[in-house]
């Protein structure tokens, strides 16, 4: 049983269950006055008399019988002695009836009337963050800031709230670049930051000065870091100015290319500077000839002395334990090549919730478990939900749905869940998600495969009410009906509902990496609303050829870390149409379809928390389009188009960023598994294309076609005539992937591949655009 059908049926029932929901979460509306013509004695008219007025000059003194005449200014008494708002003065809404007597509504004019009384009045009710006054209808609401340029003189935006700067007395140091490897002449940016140990929210820019265990190694003046004559590996360590007691340390390594060496390659697996193990081949571009093979020598470098043939030369690096990368055409000099561990991981449990060891496999990788904790999160709603996962690298550029949501766990739903959904058959469910209803939970816990450069988890959850789906039921329905399931209706359904979700997020775990069952437990804290607003018009979706259109939208905010990662503070998604018959697909994702122009899609963020706010870590916007067959009657392929936009470090999220357009894809691009033969078309508006063999079990083969159009891949047992059963990865794959790229501006591939700078480990920071597109026969 799929979890997609079981999940859509129990939002089926939950939207259609419930006549009498939760009351509505305080949100900027709260306080304002319904205008009913007559809400009798109801709650509604009861609102409390002390209101006063304030250092703004508004006058809300209320209206209320005087103690010596027993009279009031306007009545509101009906015939039978009871609260009448309708008779108080037009308009209606500006009053509630207390006692008898028209009581104006709270309304403010200024942000001193919200500060002095809007949590009083309930417009406000997180008192962590400041209230503020919109004046255009006089409602107060929760305000949160984005960066220190938001807040006053002296003050720096700390989680949301502006608060007075933190003195760099008691504050610690931590480099944040990553350990990267360097040749002579190459340099590297070196970036540090302070720290409150006792507050992670507190992160601010620190004035340091640098030093070098061996200048002859690598020498750094001014934070950049320099690769020097010798070999070897260095420590470099940064002193707070004012406070040199305060330092944090970066290991670095130089690698010096031999006299008379042509090509020198540096594989290293990425985020450490471990070396790669396992094999190579060098093969000349043009005849196909090997000229140097053989096993990677423990620094791993590969080092050639020979001549460069006039097409380049084909790099393969065939790691034991890391994704294998070929680089195509390689034209001589250092290249370094920061390769993904290989990490993959099912799991299987019983009803208990204990781990079943027979269904259960790890590669590479520990499991992370845990219940999300909600005791902060104060907003009602009977249906609960979290998604938990690990911070996004490259993965973002073959977008799938375990990136976000954990691969599968096969496990049994809460048998006391009140829901009806069937609990005795063992259900697939994305490890990453968490669910239950009515304070039930139906799959109480997460469980991830966590890799070795997978420590920062990262959660969205919160609280949706029942009639908040109630209107997609119809859809919801005919979907499972159908036996099959179309993404667009969860999207559409689901994702809008996250804007009253919060945010959590654990900047280091420390996972278990003992036995290979070992599990790390984590409750990651859900503690920051999604405050902040951002409104973003989906560009016209990319079509495939005459198959359609890439139809389904996800919108991701986050925050882009200095060393390459992207961390969600926000989602929202939606779809070309969620309603094919009474909205026909047109390739426009529209917010509101029910206007005649194309809205855009609100997106909620939370503010930078937890770490996070450093002066490297920039908001990121990612906007992705997204085919994913209904069934195998779609003439379209897998595939999707990405849109990133970066702010820069310190700088505020746009309230309405301009996302530009999707890049195509290259449709007719093919693979034959029996040839071996890959045509990866050309792509305009693309600087460079790569081919990615995505393994069922994480086995991945990186191909970067360096402006080939045709490729025969290599069978590497072959290639290497070792007679060592190394397999073959472009077989047992679940995706064949042609990505085409969009670089940023003055950044090519080959700047990529040279030592310092912007790495491949760090694509997140220079691909503007991206796309992908499944090439299985």
């Amino acid at each position: 049983m799929r979890w997609t059908r079981w999940g859509l049926a129990a939002v089926l029932w939950l939207g259609a269950c419930g006549d009498d929901p939760a009351p509505a979460s305080p949100d900027a509306d709260a306080g304002a006055d319904t205008g009913d013509e007559d809400t009798g004695s109801d709650a509604g008219d009861e609102v409390s008399a002390d209101v006063g007025g304030d250092e703004g000059g508004h006058d809300v003194a209320p209206d209320v019988p005087d103690e010596d005449t027993d009279t009031c200014q306007h009545a509101c008494l009906d015939e039978f002695g009871k609260n009448k708002k309708s008779l108080c003065p037009q308009p209606i809404a500006d009053w509630n009836c207390v006692q008898g007597c028209c009581v104006a509504v709270f309304k403010c004019q200024t942000d001193g009337d919200c500060r002095a009384q809007g949590f009083a009045e309930g417009h406000c009710t997180d008192e962590r963050f400041d209230c503020r006054c919109e004046t255009s209808t006089g409602v107060c609401g929760v305000w949160y800031c984005a960066a220190d340029g938001d807040c006053g003189a002296g003050e720096a935006c700390v989680a949301g709230a502006c608060q007075a700067a933190t003195a760099v007395d008691g504050l610690a140091l931590r480099v944040v670049s990553a350990p990267t490897v360097l040749v002579p002449g190459a340099t590297t940016a070196l970036l540090v930051e302070a720290y409150d140990p006792t507050n992670p929210d507190v992160v601010t820019a620190a004035e340091v000065t640098w030093a070098s265990s061996d200048d002859a190694v690598i020498a750094v003046a001014d934070g950049v870091a320099t690769g020097g004559a010798a070999a070897g590996e260095v420590t470099l360590t940064a002193s707070m100015v004012g406070a040199p007691s305060q330092q944090a340390t970066v290991t670095l390594t130089n690698v010096v290319p031999a006299a008379g060496e042509t090509v020198t390659v540096i594989a290293r697996v990425e985020g450490t500077l471990a070396p790669v193990a396992g094999h190579y081949a060098l093969v000349d571009a043009g005849t196909g000839e090997v000229v140097d093979k053989g096993a990677i020598a423990d620094d791993g470098v590969i080092r050639f002395g020979g001549s460069v043939p006039a097409e380049g030369l084909d790099v393969h690096v065939f790691g034991d334990a890391t994704d294998w990368v070929s680089w195509l055409r390689f034209q001589g000099g250092a290249l370094l090549l920061p390769i993904p561990a290989w990490s993959w991981g099912e799991v299987e449990l019983t009803a208990e919730e204990e781990i079943v060891p027979e269904g259960t496999q790890l590669i590479g990788a520990s499991l992370v478990h845990g219940v999300p904790d909600m005791s902060l999160y104060p907003l009602p709603g009977e249906f609960e939900l979290s998604l938990n996962a690990f911070a996004l690298s490259s993965a973002l550029f073959d977008f799938s749905l375990p990136s976000l949501l954990g691969g599968d766990v096969k496990r049994y739903l809460e048998e006391d869940s009140g829901l009806p959904i069937e609990t005795a058959d063992q259900a697939e469910i994305p490890g990453g998600i968490t669910f239950g209803f009515a304070g039930n939970p139906v799959v109480g816990d997460f469980w991830l495969t966590a890799g070795p450069a997978q420590r920062r988890l990262w959660t969205l959850g919160g609280r949706i009410e029942l009639t908040a789906v109630a209107e997609f039921a119809d859809d919801i329905f005919d979907a499972v009906g159908g036996g099959s399931v179309d993404f667009n209706v969860l999207v559409s359904a689901l994702f809008p509902l996250f804007r009253n979700f919060w945010s959590g997020y654990h900047p280091d775990l420390d996972v278990a990496t003992g036995d290979a069952l070992d599990v790390t437990d984590v409750d990651p804290l859900l503690r920051i609303p999604l405050g902040l607003k951002t409104h973003v018009l989906v560009p016209d979706l990319p079509p495939m050829a005459t198959a359609g259109y890439a139809d389904s939208v996800f919108i991701l905010g986050g925050a882009l870390t200095a060393d390459g990662l992207f961390v969600p503070l926000g989602l929202n998604g939606g779809s070309d149409s969620s309603d094919p018959a009474a909205d026909p697909l047109d390739g426009k994702a529209d917010a509101d379809p029910l206007t005649p122009a194309k809205d855009p899609y609100l997106l909620p963020v939370a503010p930078l928390h937890s770490g996070l706010g450093g002066p490297h870590t920039a908001y990121a916007f990612a906007v992705v389009a997204a085919s994913l067959r209904a069934s195998s009657g779609d003439p379209r392929p897998e595939g999707g188009s990405a849109i990133l936009k970066r702010m820069a470090p310190g700088e505020a999220p746009a309230a309405a960023p301009d996302m530009g357009e999707f890049l195509g894809f290259p449709m007719g691009s093919a693979w034959d598994p029996d040839t071996r033969e890959i045509a990866a078309l050309p792509l305009e508006g693309a600087d460079t294309q790569r081919v990615l063999f995505k393994g069922k079990q994480g086995a991945n083969w990186t191909v970067w076609l360096s402006g080939v159009e045709t490729y025969t891949v290599p069978d590497p047992n072959a290639l290497l005539e070792l007679g060592l059963e190394l397999g073959d990865r472009t077989t047992n794959v679940s995706l064949v992937l042609v990505n085409s790229f969009d670089l940023a501006d003055g950044v090519d591939l080959d700047d990529l591949g040279t030592p310092g700078g912007w790495t491949l480990g760090h694509l997140l920071h220079v691909v503007d655009r991206v796309s992908f597109v499944d090439v299985r026969p």
